[in-house]
């Protein structure tokens, strides 16, 4: 199956975060958990993949785009986890259910060319 986006979202609890990647996986859905300094690290602007490199072909398409890139840093100074998966746009949708469920919030379907805010729930910062 090809996987032409990314999904990322932020859920406050590190533990929920791991819940929340180990649902994925069992319906066969790459994930991947940063967090902590390595989580900051890999959404460093020197990385060729992920939801780094996208935001960043983003952010130089559209100009401000980078505020995500932001925000996803920001989480993950404060604690937070951030999700990363890769999907088929038909897979957005459950993927997308199944991070909200855990508590997942402030998402993107981050695509090669474009971004789109995807879930119900708004932005965990009070």
């Amino acid at each position: 199956m090809d996987r032409t986006d990314t999904v990322v979202a932020i859920i406050d609890d590190h533990e929920t975060g791991r819940d929340a990647v180990a649902a994925l996986s069992a319906e066969e859905f790459p994930a991947q958990l940063l967090h902590g300094e390595q989580g900051k690290a890999a959404l460093g602007p020197d990385q060729e993949e992920g939801a780094s490199a996208l935001v960043a072909r983003l952010a130089i398409a559209f100009g401000d785009e980078v505020r995500i890139m932001d925000r996803l840093e920001a989480a993950l100074e404060r604690g937070a986890a951030v999700v990363s998966v890769d999907v088929t746009s038909d897979d957005a949708a459950r993927v997308a259910t199944i991070l909200q469920e855990h508590d997942g919030h402030d998402m993107w379907r981050l695509g090669e060319w474009s971004f789109n805010r995807i879930g119900s729930q708004g932005s965990g910062e009070g």
